[in-house]
């Protein structure tokens, strides 16, 4: 099961980027999840590979003021940085770091800004989902060990590590209760998974939901414990839901999709969902019970920004030999305007979207594609782009000077030495 893991996570990612109709063999980000709010409920930590592997991201409660806070080290050894949660006085962060060439996972936590990591496991297991106690004394986390898949118990330091519940069926997704008594997590068993209800001393075990459904990411609050599950007519969707902890009460929770449903203080509800929106494969919303309204703060795929190489010219070929100059649109989309987010001096271009090419943009914003949205024009100095015979793809890069974050587009060109039709010319 811990292999599973691993794959079931790096596979996704792999998977959407190579279904992009610019795809390539380098890989570019295209989740977030596990989002987990701040104390306060005024910022967002969460999952994203928006620039390689898998880290820690916090933002505030609508997406802006983004920042990496994982460790570079984790990123050097491409290391994923999964499943982040608050300590309740919101100076730590605890989350699994799963080291993918090894079938390992350890816990870890660092400070909210980023300083001072501290590996809390090193037992050889995939340790994941960690969880802190309402005290912020103990973390509730899940190992698959040798002598079991279970939830275990530690103390905020690392020390005191006890094994709470094992049991048959794979174990994840643990939650405290408010009041710190009680432990929510999901078992899977028999093709299905059933929440489950322990007391923090291991004693008590009993199932809270039943049936043949997959029911998971438990998350315990004043309100009730929230879950996702497939419930409902369609067993290939996952949907929202809620039960009280005496089992009654159940129901969902609007007609909404995702995972990772989280209470925030003031009752509404932050999510991860796989396609809230026509381009993410995750993103991260937010859901009003109240008023049935679902916002989406973090739309992953808006950081695969669309580009145009050589409006007008489908065939999009080049000369690698060309001293010209050629353009390339930055195209808007619903969430993203190129005419005021784009970091001009941040924009790269060329073979592997590194090349410092740009010669200038134009000041004047047209709409290229005929969607109704002005986008963005740049020229490229061919002799700086670094293509070659045989290039398949453009890749530009800039920074977002809205929210700091990092986009890349890509598309299709022909790169190839030939005369000089007119199709082929490079705009001057």
């Amino acid at each position: 099961m811990k292999q599973l893991t691993i794959t079931l996570y790096l596979t996704v990612a792999a998977l959407l980027a190579s279904s992009s109709s610019h795809a390539s063999d380098e890989k570019i980000g295209v989740i977030a999840n596990h989002p987990a709010p701040s104390p306060s409920g005024q910022e967002l930590v969460f999952s994203a590979d928006f620039d390689g592997p898998a880290s820690l991201w916090i933002s505030a409660l609508d997406g802006s003021r983004l920042r990496k806070i994982s460790p570079p080290s984790s990123t050097a050894s491409a290391n994923h940085d999964v499943a982040p949660a608050w300590s309740p006085d919101g100076r730590l962060i605890a989350y699994a770091s799963i080291v993918s060439k090894s079938e390992t996972s350890d816990i870890w936590v660092v400070q909210a800004n980023g300083a001072y990591p501290l590996k809390l496991t090193a037992n050889g297991a995939y340790n994941s989902s960690p969880v802190w106690s309402p005290d912020g004394r103990k973390i509730a986390f899940v190992a698959d060990k040798a002598d079991g898949k279970g939830i275990w118990t530690m103390n905020a330091d690392g020390t005191q590590q006890t094994k709470l519940v094992n049991s048959s069926g794979y174990q994840s997704d643990p939650s405290f209760s408010p009041a710190g008594d009680q432990i929510v997590f999901s078992r899977y068993e028999n093709g299905a998974s059933t929440l489950m209800i322990v007391n923090v001393n291991g004693t008590g075990l009993r199932a809270l939901t039943t049936g043949i459904f997959n029911d998971w990411h438990p998350n315990w609050g004043t309100r009730g414990i929230l879950f996702s599950s497939n419930r409902g007519t369609n067993p290939d969707e996952r949907r929202i839901w809620s039960i009280q902890p005496d089992g009654s009460g159940l129901r969902k929770v609007g007609d909404i999709g995702g995972s990772d449903p989280v209470w925030l203080p003031d009752g509404r509800i932050v999510l991860s969902d796989a396609g809230i929106t026509s381009k993410a494969l995750s993103a991260i919303s937010i859901f009003d019970p109240a008023t049935g309204t679902q916002r989406v703060v973090v739309d992953v795929q808006g950081y695969l920004t669309p580009i145009d190489i050589r409006p007008g010219k489908p065939a999009n070929r080049i000369n690698p030999k060309s001293m010209g100059k050629i353009k390339v649109a930055i195209l808007s989309t619903r969430t993203f305007d190129a005419t005021k987010s784009v970091g001009q001096s941040s924009i790269t271009f060329g073979r592997t979207g590194s090349e410092n090419s740009l010669v200038d943009c134009s000041k004047k914003f047209k709409d290229v594609n005929g969607d109704g949205r002005p986008d963005l024009t740049c020229r490229f100095s061919l002799r700086h782009a670094g293509f070659q015979a045989g290039n398949t793809v453009g890749v530009l890069r800039f920074n977002d000077t809205t929210r700091g974050i990092p986009y890349e587009g890509r598309d299709t060109i022909t790169a190839a030495l030939e005369d000089d039709p007119d199709d082929f010319k490079e705009e001057d």
